[in-house]
């Protein structure tokens, strides 16, 4: 049998606690202020010690949010983040890549010429043109790694008797 005091306990209204939201979950601006930490790059235990917050709560609201209230887990908003992030920073390398294969081109164009009237003064070369034309065919989305030829040799090949002549 159970103490009635217990019992009466267990009946009473929750005080609440100074800094926590409904039924001692996190407010709004705890988990807001979570997220920012996390997304500065901050390990979530070090995010929980900033924000003063136990860190199997801040673990919790990582893995799970609060359905109850309509709170996303924060794993899922950090990946929307860096997403908008990685688009933002895709936009802006392409912008470079395209100013970057404009002035390869004035450069192919300039060492052409060159090449062509024979100015012996800039000392232009194939090998210059070649590399330029290679960042060229890079910058273009092309080839991105050096071919290599491999092959295999055999034991026949290597000591001469893979040679098949008719005679």
């Amino acid at each position: 049998m159970m103490n009635q005091k217990s019992l009466d306990n267990l009946r009473m209204a929750k005080p609440k606690k100074e800094g926590y939201g409904y039924r001692y979950s996190l407010p709004q601006s705890k988990i807001d202020e979570l997220f920012t930490y996390l997304a500065e790059g901050m390990t979530l235990k070090k995010a929980a010690d900033e924000c003063k917050v136990c860190f199997e709560t801040a673990r919790k609201y990582f893995r799970e949010g609060d359905l109850k209230r309509g709170i996303k887990p924060l794993s899922f908003r950090l990946t929307i983040f860096q997403d908008k992030i990685s688009e933002k920073y895709n936009v802006l390398l392409e912008e470079r890549r395209i100013k970057m294969l404009s002035t390869v081109r004035k450069a192919i164009d300039l060492l052409s010429n060159r090449i062509e009237t024979g100015d012996l003064l800039a000392k232009p070369n194939m090998n210059h043109l070649d590399k330029l034309m290679r960042l060229e065919v890079f910058l273009l989305g092309g080839v991105t790694q050096k071919e290599q030829e491999t092959k295999m040799l055999t034991a026949e090949d290597i000591s001469g008797g893979g040679n098949n002549q008719e005679g």
